[in-house]
């Protein structure tokens, strides 16, 4: 499903990770402008800060069930028990003319992984799981019960790591969003990239 198509990249991270506000800014970059972001689908309830086709496609739960039947999405997942789904005509068209870029959990990272064989994948490491409580909690859109649950879920999500061509650490915004860059836009290899992702961090992570 390469064939002819631009690059395809796509991010993932823990909840709280702060992968949304970097790809924002990702895409305010005057040298950004050959590269769009694929609005996904959910049944997710749409937060304060969020517009309908900016940041997802709000749907309820039987238009996206209407939308699997139909087999309209590349890779779905449920996530905290929502749905999530990335449009497979949407996705294609713009990679025709385009490079784009998927914001997916690791789940979806590798369904799109099957399909396209050059994607490039890259994974948003945090710090510490302190920072990443006190991200969620600056959300001011989650229970203690939701902020608990993402918690428990990021160390397995972090675990998934090998997979990844690119770790990004996020430690400082403006590090991290230079990172991105460096990979996305500068269409640096995964060879030639530094990643500033230790091995003792990991490791801390994951004990």
């Amino acid at each position: 499903m390469d064939k002819n198509l631009n690059n395809l990249f796509v991010i993932s991270s823990p909840s709280g990770g702060g992968k949304s506000s970097l790809i924002e800014a990702l895409l305010s970059d005057p040298y950004a402008k050959g590269l769009s972001l694929s609005i996904s689908f959910t049944t997710r309830r749409k937060r304060s800060n969020e517009k309908n086709g900016k940041n997802y496609y709000f749907v309820n739960s039987d238009e996206f069930k209407k939308k699997l039947k139909n087999n309209d999405f590349l890779e779905s997942a449920e996530v905290f028990k929502n749905f999530y789904g990335t449009d497979k005509k949407i996705t294609e068209e713009l990679l025709k003319t385009r490079d784009l870029l998927l914001e997916l959990d690791w789940q979806g990272a590798f369904n799109i992984k099957e399909q396209f064989n050059s994607v490039k994948n890259i994974f948003l490491i945090p710090p510490s799981y302190n920072i990443l409580r006190n991200r969620l909690e600056k959300r001011g859109t989650e229970s203690e019960e939701s902020i608990t649950m993402r918690l428990s879920a990021a160390k397995e999500e972090i675990s998934k790591y090998p997979f990844y061509d690119y770790l990004v650490l996020n430690d400082d915004f403006e590090n991290a969003l230079t990172d991105l860059k460096t990979i996305i836009l500068k269409k640096t290899s995964k060879q030639d990239f530094k990643t500033r992702v230790s091995e003792k961090l990991l490791k801390n992570l994951l004990d």
